[in-house]
């Protein structure tokens, strides 16, 4: 094909703009860099919002000689939300996406998005499923799509909502690509109401007024880091999750539209159990005993052993009962706080597989 084919062939392609939110983000954001300046999809601008980092991020950026990269900073760090719908207001792309500045992805991502909105034009957003890797780049894990999704080429906000009640948060944030006019719409991010979890809402707004898709390949490779702000917020956290202001939200705005099953509910409440089981021992290790003994004591139930027995992720919350059981226990000996401590360290550092 002749340069002049191929540059007619690039600007008949839609314009994707990929924003990319940075704080501090000077060890990792080249690789992600390069892996969306890699993309086999090329016309594309590269919004970088810079929330006042304090470290070598901006410098290493000022590098890159690519004229699709257009680098802003914030004179003041607004919060990562905030710094989203910034990103989303700069961009003039038909499409939109969030990337995260030390997620990768891979070459064909951003082509197979595109592809998926150009073959169904009612499509509002598409997503797709991503391995995950700890600091150095190492897999340790992978996001899975719901057993009862699998095979579908779109779905509803009923089919979503629904799948969130029983298996949690299965989106990955930094692997969605929206319409643009859908985004503008629906922005800002509303972190007042849901704070960490006001991209699930987005989600869900976006559901609210049109189908998505969910690829299931792992189209990306999304970072977990003890740097993170989601990593800290979860390692201090005494509170419900975020994640529960959403769903509680929109449990009582659907009330009268949704039919949700008791199994459903039941579900949803297993999850709940599970997160008051994490921030008990957040309670023992701040020594706060008789809170952590409230929490745990909130947490279990006959009815409750029973949706965890009948539950396809049986061994997971089985393992996790079993562990708040034993918890409970040593808190009334007296040894909540030292194994809280303990158990705060241990579960953190074998998530991102430290230790």
């Amino acid at each position: 094909m002749s340069d002049s084919s191929s540059k007619k062939e690039l600007y008949n392609q839609p314009l994707v703009s990929i924003c990319i939110p940075t704080y501090n983000a000077g060890k990792t954001v080249v690789q992600t860099v390069q892996s969306i300046l890699n993309q086999t999809y090329q016309n594309l601008e590269i919004i970088i919002v810079d929330n006042a980092s304090t470290d070598n991020t901006l410098a290493i950026l000022q590098k890159f000689k690519d004229s699709r990269i257009k680098i802003h900073k914030n004179t003041k760090n607004i919060g990562a939300e905030k710094n989203f719908s910034r990103c989303v207001e700069l961009a003039n792309g038909g499409y939109i996406a969030i990337f995260h500045a030390d997620d990768l992805y891979m070459p064909d991502m951003v082509q197979r998005q595109v592809r998926v909105f150009q073959d169904n034009s009612i499509i509002g957003a598409v997503f797709s499923m991503a391995n995950k890797i700890n600091i150095c780049g190492e897999r340790i894990g992978e996001t899975k799509l719901p057993v009862e999704l699998k095979g579908e080429k779109s779905y509803c906000f009923s089919e979503i909502f629904l799948s969130i009640l029983e298996n949690g948060n299965f989106f990955v944030t930094s692997s969605a690509m929206v319409r643009s006019r859908i985004y503008k719409k629906l922005m800002p991010f509303n972190v007042e109401n849901f704070a960490t979890s006001a991209d699930l809402d987005m989600w869900l707004r976006v559901l609210e007024e049109h189908p998505i898709t969910i690829l299931d390949e792992k189209l990306m490779s999304y970072r977990i880091s003890y740097t993170q702000g989601t990593y800290q917020f979860g390692y201090e956290r005494t509170g419900s999750a975020d994640f529960f202001k959403v769903m509680n939200y929109y449990l009582s705005a659907k009330s009268g539209t949704l039919d949700i099953s008791h199994s459903t509910l039941n579900k949803y409440k297993l999850l709940k159990d599970i997160d008051n089981i994490r921030c008990a021992v957040n309670f023992l290790a701040k020594g706060k005993s008789k809170d952590a003994k409230k929490l745990l004591k909130e947490s279990f139930s006959f009815n409750l052993l029973k949706v965890t027995v009948g539950n396809n992720r049986k061994l997971y919350f089985i393992t996790y009962l079993i562990f708040g059981t034993v918890l409970l226990l040593l808190a009334h000996l007296g040894l909540g706080h030292r194994l809280g401590k303990m158990l705060h360290y241990l579960r953190y550092k074998w998530k991102m597989r430290l230790v």
